[in-house]
């Protein structure tokens, strides 16, 4: 993760290790948004594409990269939304 003050790169760490800046609330952003894509996994896992979308845009509102877009595509699959999910895996590239 980096810090938005010094912009070094750390570890889940509270502070930061260069400049000592609070990232408490960056780690909380980070563990709610792994446990976003956590149940979205289980959810994909189980068939169920709405629990997977929502999980999969939980976290990407949090912080999109490519890994939420992998998701919105996987749950965008399982709904059989083609286009959309076709769209995903592009913004995913």
């Amino acid at each position: 993760m980096r810090c938005p003050v010094c912009k070094a790169e750390n570890a889940l760490d509270v502070t930061c290790r260069r400049c000592k800046a609070d990232l408490s609330l960056l780690v909380t952003l980070e563990d709610s948004r792994a446990y976003a894509l956590a149940e979205a996994a289980q959810a994909a896992a189980a068939g169920d594409a709405g629990q997977t979308l929502v999980h999969a845009e939980a976290a990407h509102r949090l912080r999109a990269d490519a890994e939420s877009w992998r998701w919105l595509a996987v749950g965008s699959l399982l709904a059989r939304d083609f286009n959309l999910a076709l769209a995903c895996w592009r913004a995913a590239q």
